[in-house]
């Protein structure tokens, strides 16, 4: 009776003890160094627990092909090819020969880094002006990222991995003067596949066209044309468009390429002119303001005289001199002839009177004097005559 009894209680006890080895080794945690996730078919695989002696792994839940091998607490094992889930099963054995159950942990094989990548400065056009500040948007273009890194170098030296959130960014441009500037980013996904390095470009101009000017007809200050035609002549530097008006709000103006010379047409009517000018560089900075002036006068001299020995009727002057008086109102010059044809005569500056003026022919009679005016702006009058008869007796 004792020794059933005996028999029993250490029956019972090697039971427990077995169960207890079998829980511990049930207990045991495994540990994928590379995560979650993994870039490569060979990983580090960590074990955790208590009175292992040997262990087992394998791909396959029924073990086909794996064998057992001594315990290490770090060992690589190789996962089976092709980008997906992989399910690694172990078993473990105390030195009693005690089995642990079937155990599994899952990894994902990802050893393909994304895809689609590209980085882009989101600008309307390929220029950059604003004058305060080198910050831009950029968008971010990936498939299958979930880290990205973002340099103004290519060598992204102190810039870090950062976490995606959005596809939308800003960014600060390298500092300096105007001038290319670029961008370079790469993605990471989380098995940790870094893509090749894309890039943008975008042109910093932040400096308006420069030396500009606008000159009507030369530096001509007066134009009697009765088209009110003129001919502008430009310069800027570093110009490519221009903006023509006659109003500094250049109402009514568009921009046009940028030249050297054109023919404009100013409002109608005479008097003082203006045109305004600004440029713009390909960038879209706009210069300040520039103006020229000219002034229009397409009537001739108005309000003419001329008399001959103040109005007499006739002279008798041996010497056939007489005096004139001229009157040409707005007139600059004057042209003066015996002859209706004005043969011979030239112009002269406009001076109110002439005290000996010889009339023309040898017999007496009725003679004429003739005269035209012209103004500043090259406009000339009509002929206009006076006449006085000669009676010298002989």
């Amino acid at each position: 009776m004792m020794r059933t009894l005996l028999i029993s209680i250490i029956s019972t006890l090697i039971f427990n003890t077995q169960l207890f080895a079998q829980n511990e080794l049930d207990r045991t945690r495994i540990i994928f160094k590379s995560g979650k996730y993994s870039k490569s078919t060979h990983i580090d695989i960590e074990i955790h627990g208590v009175g292992i002696a040997e262990m087992m792994a394998s791909g396959s839940k029924s073990f086909d092909g794996a064998r057992w091998i001594k315990f290490s607490k770090l060992f690589s094992y190789q996962l089976s090819d092709g980008d997906g889930t992989k399910e690694v099963y172990f078993k473990f054995k105390d030195i009693d020969g005690n089995e642990s159950k079937v155990l599994m942990k899952k990894i994902i094989l990802d050893s393909t880094p994304p895809s689609d990548i590209s980085v882009k400065i989101d600008v309307p056009t390929k220029y950059f002006t604003d004058p305060n500040s080198l910050k831009v948007g950029v968008i971010l273009g990936h498939k299958g990222a979930k880290y990205f890194q973002i340099s103004n170098t290519s060598a992204f030296h102190g810039n870090k991995w950062r976490l995606i959130q959005d596809e939308y960014i800003e960014w600060d441009l390298a500092p300096g003067d105007d001038g290319k500037r670029k961008i370079y980013a790469r993605y990471r996904d989380q098995a940790g596949n870094i893509t090749s390095v894309v890039t943008d470009e975008i042109i910093v101009d932040r400096t308006a066209p420069f030396g500009g000017k606008i000159t009507i007809n030369d530096g001509e200050k007066i134009s009697n044309r009765q088209d009110h035609q003129v001919n502008l002549s430009f310069f800027c530097r570093q110009a490519d468009s221009m903006i023509v008006a006659q109003s500094s709000n250049f109402e009514g103006g568009e921009w046009i390429p940028y030249v050297t010379k054109k023919t404009y047409k100013v409002s109608e009517g005479d008097g003082i002119k203006q045109v305004f000018v600004k440029y713009k560089d390909v960038a879209g900075n706009q210069t300040q303001t520039y103006s020229s002036s000219i002034s229009f006068d397409t009537n001739a001299p108005k309000n003419i005289s001329l008399t001959i020995d103040q109005g007499a009727e006739f002279t008798n002057n041996i010497n056939k001199l007489v005096s004139l008086n001229i009157d040409g109102d707005d007139a600059a010059m004057m042209m003066i002839s015996n002859k209706s044809s004005f043969q011979g005569a030239h112009w002269q500056q406009l001076k109110p009177s002439i005290n000996e003026w010889k009339l023309n022919g040898e017999a007496d009679g009725m003679k004429y004097v003739y005269v035209k005016f012209k103004d500043e702006a090259g406009n000339i009058s009509r002929p206009i005559r006076a006449s006085i008869e000669l009676k010298r007796g002989f």
